[in-house]
């Protein structure tokens, strides 16, 4: 069934069709070395050559598609090795982002992280009794992760923060991890929030890289990393 574009303000429709087949690899709707041909996107997502062009092109500058010589664009593929490569240089990135973020630290940096971690802890995290995790869960766990380095300046380190956590994500999505407490997991988020208010930026990085190698990591089983 195609999608219906619907815009909101200030967006392009090139932004539009570029968040909705990101989210689509994300997810794992389109699987890892899929072809994405020109065709079958306009009928999938109702938009015209142009738009779709720029997003594919977009995409892989971000290495979630493979733009290849002469023959189009694929998904890119998954491998367990890829896998930690994602998890080793997002601990670095996230860390160093955090650390410039101390540096402009102020209040309304504090409101954007309480109201997120707010709104995560109050997300369900599973749907029913399965192991698959909630799209709002989900989202409210990437704006939490976002919040906590929202005071930050540096936009390239921004920059590679979302594309890490976007590869990450798309690891967990294709291989659901099995059911884990969702306490211990915020906990360890109310943790880094504290170490954060009281303004601790050494205890905040170590909380930060205790979790993403820890907790997150467990959550991404290499062994279970599909081949292409």
């Amino acid at each position: 069934m195609a999608a219906t574009a619907v815009l909101e303000e200030g967006k392009t429709l090139g932004s539009w069709v570029y968040d909705r087949l990101r989210d689509d690899i994300v997810t794992g709707v389109l699987k890892p070395g899929q072809r994405l041909t020109l065709d079958s996107l306009k009928e999938r997502y109702a938009v015209g050559i142009t738009p779709l062009r720029e997003a594919l092109y977009r995409l892989s500058t971000s290495l979630l598609v493979i733009a290849e010589d002469q023959r189009g664009f694929r998904v890119a593929p998954v491998s367990p090795e890829h896998r930690a490569d994602i998890m080793a240089a997002r601990h670095h990135i996230e860390t160093l982002a955090l650390r410039n973020a101390f540096q402009y630290a102020d209040l309304d940096w504090d409101g954007r992280i309480l109201a997120a971690f707010h709104r995560l802890k109050n997300t369900a995290m599973y749907a029913s009794d399965d192991a698959t995790i909630t799209r709002e869960w989900e989202i409210a766990h990437r704006d939490f992760h976002q919040a906590i380095l929202s005071a930050a300046k540096s936009t390239t380190l921004l920059h590679f923060q979302n594309m890490l956590w976007d590869h990450a994500a798309r690891y967990r999505n294709l291989n659901p991890p099995p059911r884990i407490k969702g306490e211990a997991l915020y906990s360890e988020h109310e943790a880094l929030v504290n170490a954060i208010l009281a303004r601790d930026e050494e205890m905040a990085c170590m909380l930060l890289r205790r979790h993403i190698l820890g907790t997150a990591g467990q959550m991404l089983d290499p062994a279970k990393t599909p081949a292409e």
